[in-house]
């Protein structure tokens, strides 16, 4: 019986000295890197200021621009004071003319002649009379009017038109800048206008 206690409480020795050590294993804290702040660094900065984006300019689209003239025709004697007054001097285109067709080439070799083609007479009175050959043999007679401004294909000259001449189309007598007198015919569109082609020369 003794024996057998002994070796009880030699057991129970035992496994208090065992759970001893591991009880303590347990119970000690796990040690572990102390968590630690972050280096420091410079802190967010504000950005440099810079000046805000600003709206452009308004510009009105319909406003009139400023003329340049960069892309019109310029025009001889079209600048203010410049106009020669032999482009303006209707009263000059009065009296008789004589037409002439200039030399014409036919194509190589061949050349038509310069002739004369008729006469026309501008009246003070506000009449003509024309007779070209190269499209009538007929006279005819009628009123004259003088140009519109700039109506003779843009040109800054002072004409005087003969109403409801040969082939029933209107006619100008027109100066031109190298102070030279032209007749010219006039092709209507369906507006009204008209572009105005040259036929021959006049002189006395």
């Amino acid at each position: 019986m003794a024996h057998r206690l002994g070796g009880i409480l030699l057991a129970l020795f035992l496994v208090v000295v065992l759970a001893v050590p591991a009880v303590n294993a347990w119970s000690e804290p796990v040690q572990t890197k102390q968590w630690s702040e972050p280096e420091y660094t410079e802190p967010w900065s504000e950005p440099e200021y810079t000046e805000p984006w600003s709206q452009p300019e308004y510009v009105d689209p319909w406003a009139e621009s400023e003329y340049t003239g960069l892309w019109d025709p310029e025009l001889p004697g079209d600048e203010p004071g410049e106009i020669d007054p032999f482009l303006l001097d209707y009263e000059s285109l009065f009296g008789p003319w004589s037409i002439w067709l200039g030399s014409i080439p036919l194509g190589g070799p061949n050349v038509q002649q310069g002739m004369d083609q008729g006469a026309v007479y501008i009246s003070p009175d506000g009449t003509y009379i024309l007779q070209h050959e190269a499209w009538s043999q007929e006279i005819v007679q009628g009123n004259w009017r003088l140009s519109y401004p700039r109506e003779i294909n843009g040109e800054v000259v002072q004409a005087i038109v003969l109403l409801d001449g040969p082939g029933g189309s209107d006619w100008a007598v027109a100066p031109e800048p190298g102070g030279k007198i032209r007749l010219l015919w006039a092709m209507r569109w369906d507006d009204g206008s008209a572009l105005w082609f040259f036929d021959s020369e006049l002189y006395r």
